[in-house]
């Protein structure tokens, strides 16, 4: 089931998206194609034969709004007279007076250029575009210049498949190849633990408690030991391997139940353990950390064994409780 919701939130964030891309087409959000006025100022003459000169870029802040039908906000960088915008950039001549310049766009730039240069890929700071000037003369405000920036398309649905499904799907894929050795490793020590008999001696160590927990099950039903097995495999941070522990742990419990369908307490009050158990070596966690780069994975093991048992400790009192209500066993006693 869990599957086909996220199935439905990829489809629905898809066509959203595709819905803002169309809106974007249809309004022309991103001018393509469309030429802008900026003024160049070239720190030393620009030399053809450069690969790359640096220079700034000078942009009339009402011709910007005009221009995209939007606000530019006040960037440090900000001429003295207040109307005109200022960017660094660099500038690749291609003979004739046409040339690629790129715009550095980070900081406080306009929120629409940002936007451009991310969906342009590359480096997400620099804006690039086709340049032609309209002057060769270096007036006051420098060497005028008509600036088309390369197109840009499909935005939003690039940062649904690119940015967010694939890249953290990459990301899933890396830290699951990353836990393959540490949890070959712990589940190695668990299969030791288990033939040294450390595993029973647990079990007998909590055979008394479990016995006060599920009065209703017999101590030596197999239910009873499937539980202790997958209580001592969560304790050593092993929920890999405590799963089909678990599962055969409510096979066997559902075997005591007088109304299938129903949960009995013993079920409630396994579940409840199960998803709080104490850990005493949270090793799927330590895993998880060393996989992402941590630089001391073990440092959350005093946290991991306080919280896990405050959590314990709260909903066993919970489920026992809400099992005494007058209210639950009138239910039971209506069915």
């Amino acid at each position: 089931m869990l599957n086909y919701i996220w199935l439905a939130l990829i489809v629905i964030g898809v066509l959203v998206a595709v819905a803002y891309d169309v809106n974007d087409f249809w309004e022309d959000t991103y001018r393509n194609g469309q030429a802008l006025e900026v003024a160049l100022a070239f720190d030393r003459p620009s030399d053809e034969s450069r690969s790359e000169v640096p220079c700034s870029v000078y942009v009339s802040r009402k011709r910007f709004e005009e221009f995209y039908g939007v606000s530019a906000p006040s960037v440090d960088n900000s001429t003295p007279r207040g109307d005109t915008l200022s960017f660094q950039g660099s500038f690749i001549s291609a003979g004739h007076g046409v040339g690629v310049l790129t715009i550095a766009v980070g900081g406080e730039a306009p929120r629409i250029w940002k936007e451009m240069a991310e969906a342009q890929g590359g480096n997400s700071s620099s804006l690039r575009g086709r340049v032609a000037f309209a002057s060769l003369e270096n007036g006051r405000g420098g060497i005028l210049a008509q600036f088309v920036a390369d197109p840009i398309k499909f935005v939003k649905l690039n940062k649904v498949t690119n940015e967010g499904a694939i890249r953290h799907a990459k990301i899933a894929v890396e830290i699951a190849i990353g836990l393959i050795g540490i949890m070959a490793l712990w589940l190695g020590v668990m299969k030791i633990a288990e033939h040294s008999g450390l595993i029973a001696k647990i079990a007998r160590g909590l055979r008394p408690v479990m016995r006060r927990l599920f009065p209703d099950v017999p101590a030596e039903h197999p239910a009873m030991g499937a539980m202790i097995m997958n209580i001592a495999a969560n304790m050593l941070g092993l929920a890999n391997a405590a799963t089909p522990l678990g599962l055969k742990a409510m096979e066997e419990l559902n075997k005591l139940n007088r109304r299938l369908g129903t949960a009995t307490d013993a079920m409630c009050t396994f579940l409840v353990i199960n998803t709080s158990n104490v850990q005493l070596i949270p090793a799927t966690v330590i895993a998880i950390r060393a996989a992402a780069g941590s630089a001391s994975p073990p440092e959350i093991l005093g946290a991991v064994m306080l919280a896990t048992s405050i959590s314990t400790v709260v909903g066993v009192v919970t489920v026992k409780l809400l099992a005494k209500l007058p209210g639950y066993r009138k239910q039971l006693k209506a069915e």
